[in-house]
Order: structure tokens, then sequence, then C-alpha cells
């Protein structure tokens, strides 16, 4: 009954540890996605900015 006991307990142990890799992995995956997001969102940000100003900052006008 003890060695029962001790695979029992071993086995939950276990269960708990490959859902936190688990937990872990989709974590990672989702940090990554953010990620990506926010750098595909600056880059259109950009895009944005310079196709509703084209003329800015093409050239600079000098007086003399």
């Amino acid at each position: 009954m003890e060695i029962s006991s001790m695979n029992a307990q071993y086995v939950y142990s276990l269960k708990q540890a490959l859902g936190m890799a688990n937990m872990r992995r989709a974590m990672n995956q989702d940090a990554q996605g953010v990620k990506n997001l926010m750098e595909s969102m600056e880059a259109t940000n950009r895009a944005i900015a310079k196709a509703a100003e084209p003329h800015k900052g093409g050239s600079v006008d000098i007086k003399v």
C-alpha cells in the first residue's frame, strides 16, 4: 500500500510539473505574439504618419 501511495504522489507531482511547463510555454508564446503585434503597430503608425504628411521632412529650405 505504501508503494502505491508513493507512485500516486509521483504521478501527481509529475502532472503538476507538466502543467506548469505547458503554462510557461503558452505564456512565452503569448508574450512573443504581443511583441510582434506591437512592432507591427509601430511600423503601421510610421507608415500612416508618412502617408498623411508626405511633404514634411523631405527637404530643407534655406534662405541666405
